[in-house]
């Protein structure tokens, strides 16, 4: 158990104030190929590779989209569950119900379905948000082969102008002008932990990426150990006497 949570576990939470350790990134499979010029950086952060498996910035963009969509069912579900509390509080002092239980059920599937509601309102938009600005951002770092203050406002004010086009002109220039301050915001501090932290966001991106290979590999191991035909005696019997007398080829049999 130790093990594997430390397998899991990411190896950039140390390292503060000085440069990661040459040996943390040992695995070949991960480091990304620099290319030549910027297009050719993004045409292969939007293809997959031999195995038919994303690159590891559509990954990191994935993990982006699926941790706003978890954040805002949370926050949207338990919003909306507590105005259906209150709201069935409110509305039913004079209601008679036929016993207290039957007025704990009702109320509980107001409360159910009002978190339902909430969080597929907000986990899809938060989501969809999170996304859209993750993977532009992403995009053009990966075009100038760097990341610096210019991509977050970029990508913070796209995202907030694409996010309020269908509400008019007026409100799609407000969006992008928020969203870029607040991405100019974040954007600087985000810059700032990794300049303290001597990591970059491909860095980050590699170890998010081993993080998900891990959880992977530990997931067919599982499967592989809970696999009954795979370990039953005889098979166990029958790879024990391979491996005492090695394995024998159809031409070596006389």
């Amino acid at each position: 158990m130790l093990r594997s949570v430390v397998r899991l576990t990411p190896t950039f939470i140390i390292p503060i104030f000085k440069n990661r350790n040459e040996n943390d990134y040992v695995s070949n499979s991960t480091q990304p190929v620099v290319s030549k010029t910027g297009w050719e950086r993004v045409k292969k952060m939007y293809s997959r590779d031999e195995f038919e498996v994303i690159s590891v910035e559509l990954n990191s963009v994935v993990q982006a989209s699926l941790a706003g969509a978890f954040i805002g069912a949370c926050m949207g579900g338990f919003v909306s569950s507590r105005q259906a509390y209150l709201y069935f509080i409110e509305n039913n002092q004079a209601t008679i119900f036929k016993s207290t239980m039957e007025a704990k059920k009702k109320l509980q599937d107001k409360v159910t379905i009002g978190f339902a509601h909430g969080a597929v309102r907000w986990g899809w938009r938060l989501s969809l948000f999170t996304g859209m600005f993750s993977l532009i951002a992403t995009t053009i770092s990966v075009y100038r082969d760097d990341t610096s203050l210019t991509q977050f406002i970029t990508a913070g004010a796209l995202t907030g102008g694409i996010y309020k086009l269908h509400l008019g002109t007026a409100a799609t220039f407000v969006g992008a002008g928020l969203g870029a301050a607040l991405s100019a915001v974040f954007g600087g501090a985000i810059l700032g932990v990794l300049y303290l932290s001597g990591f970059s966001m491909q860095d980050i991106r590699q170890s998010l990426y081993r993080i998900k290979l891990a959880r992977e590999d530990q997931y067919n191991q599982v499967l592989e150990n809970a696999a009954t035909i795979k370990n039953d005696e005889l098979t166990k019997h029958h790879d024990k006497l391979v491996q005492e007398k090695g394995q024998i080829t159809v031409e070596n049999i006389e």
